[in-house]
């Protein structure tokens, strides 16, 4: 079991290295840039980064790309914001269809791709605070359209990564966990 991994802005981390590590699968880390590693001295500068780099459509085409090149191989992705906003773009198209599941958190662009109908098992967890937008309005409006998403109180964007203002360790222990166990139980029915 392959299981793809969309970065945030900042990139390949430590961190990113750690969630692979807990996984404990084959992992196939994806970065909006095109360099293995960067580091970036705060999250305004590879936002930055990330817009030279083309921004979230970009980054949707390069996933989009890559699901249909790896198609059949990679079974579950996981995205972290940018990641997050672009996977949801990708998951409309032809190659996303092979896909077990899709885990897409705080991707704060989705807002701007609310007609995307994802052609695989899609989990939106959105943070409750949010600088540019109103996330329990947009959950809310997610939702009556059908789809599966969540707002996890008391929370910021970025809940899940060390680099971001929004750290919260307790909230990325127990999304941690929840992927570990969705993981396993996808291993053990493959």
């Amino acid at each position: 079991m392959t299981v793809l991994i969309a970065t945030d802005v900042f990139g390949s981390t430590p961190a990113v290295s750690s969630l692979v590590r807990s996984l404990a699968c084959t992992c196939l880390v994806v970065s909006p840039f095109n360099d293995s590693e960067r580091h970036f001295q705060s999250e305004q500068k590879a936002y930055h980064a990330f817009l030279a780099e083309g921004g979230v459509a970009r980054y949707a085409d390069k996933l989009a790309r890559l699901l249909q090149e790896r198609e059949g191989d990679i079974e579950m992705v996981i995205g972290f914001s940018a990641g997050a906003s672009a996977l949801w773009i990708a998951s409309a198209t032809p190659a996303a269809a092979q896909l077990q599941s899709a885990i897409l958190f705080y991707g704060s662009r989705i807002r701007d791709h609310q007609q995307v109908q994802p052609l695989c098992p899609t989990r939106l967890i959105f943070a409750e605070k949010e600088a540019a937008f109103d996330a329990s309005l947009l959950t809310a409006e997610l939702r009556q359209k059908g789809h599966q998403a969540e707002l996890v109180r008391n929370t910021s964007h970025g809940f899940m990564n060390p680099y971001s203002r929004g750290f919260c360790v307790k909230t990325q222990s127990i999304y941690l966990s929840q992927l570990s166990q969705l993981v396993q139980g996808l291993s053990i029915a493959a």
